[in-house]
């Protein structure tokens, strides 16, 4: 017989597909949860995982109860939008995901004010480059770049989000390069897709899981990149070349679940982060001034 726990962190590895990143994610110790699931396989009396190429796959058995995890954390997540639905003033827990160079460069300064004006909400602020599942109850709030939102979500368009070749201060030839680029983590998004074509042959000399990172590093002189217009302008040392480049925008938006947007503490926050958030319209389209 598997409990709830138990049935949670079948379903963590069915989706990470190794104990390793399932342990990471649920912030169970690899030893830890090896165990767990050992003990759980005794006492079925059948195995759940095969290890088959690095891969955990699920058996029979395994896949059963990832059917049944995945039912019942659906259910979950109902109840707990219904429950946060009943909630009559802005307080409790407010879980919002993001990405570590919108906090750097344009939020931590009104998040700190929304914290001084509500101050019986406690903000959990989570940067990760995934989207966590507003569906799954996640998060109760996202403020990240997307051009296809979730049918399930609802929310405001902020603004479009522009890309521009940067460089060192006082450098201004990126055909001579070196470069500071993606790695394989962040190969997926347009603009490292671009730089990699429009660029082929020049020096990478650094590579990051972090646009914020590849930024720090072109401020400290290491190199050209294609970054977010709005990240670039947070960093005294880096010159912008040349208008944004077309074809890589991408939308930026606050959104959340619809059973929640009526919750006070989910209200209060979308209300009073919009309209700051659309001051920076420009700032995230990329219209200032630039460098020659």
């Amino acid at each position: 017989m598997l409990e709830w726990d138990d049935l949670k962190l079948v379903l963590a590895i069915a989706r990470a597909r190794s104990i390793t990143q399932a342990a990471r994610q649920t912030g169970i110790h690899h030893s830890t949860l090896f165990r767990r699931i050992a003990e759980m396989e005794n006492r079925l009396g059948a195995k759940l995982f095969e290890r088959l190429q690095g891969d955990y796959q699920p058996t029979t058995t395994g896949q059963a109860a990832i059917e049944t995890a995945e039912t019942l954390e659906a259910e979950m997540a109902v109840l707990a939008r219904k429950l946060a639905g009943q909630d009559i003033r802005p307080s409790g827990i407010l879980r919002l995901t993001t990405t570590d160079t919108l906090l750097y460069a344009v939020l931590a300064d009104d998040l700190a004010a929304f914290g001084a004006a509500f101050p019986e909400i406690t903000l959990q602020v989570v940067t990760d480059n995934r989207f966590y599942d507003l569906n799954r109850h996640d998060a109760d709030v996202a403020i990240r770049p997307s051009n296809a939102p979730n049918e399930n979500l609802v929310g405001r368009k902020i603004a479009p989000i522009r890309s521009v070749i940067c460089g060192p201060a006082g450098h201004h030839d990126p055909s001579a390069g070196p470069w500071i680029a993606c790695d394989e983590t962040l190969a997926h998004i347009a603009a490292a897709r671009w730089r990699d074509k429009q660029f082929p042959d020049q020096h990478v000399a650094l590579r990051s899981n972090s646009l914020l990172n590849v930024a720090r590093l072109v401020d400290a002189g290491g190199g050209y990149a294609v970054l977010p217009a709005f990240l670039v302008a947070a960093f005294d040392h880096i010159d912008v070349l040349g208008d944004p480049i077309d074809g890589l925008d991408n939308d930026l938006w606050i959104l959340m679940h619809r059973d929640l947007r009526a919750t006070p503490r989910v209200k209060a926050f979308n209300d009073f982060m919009f309209p700051r958030l659309r001051q920076n319209a420009a700032l995230f389209a990329g219209q200032g001034d630039t460098q020659p």
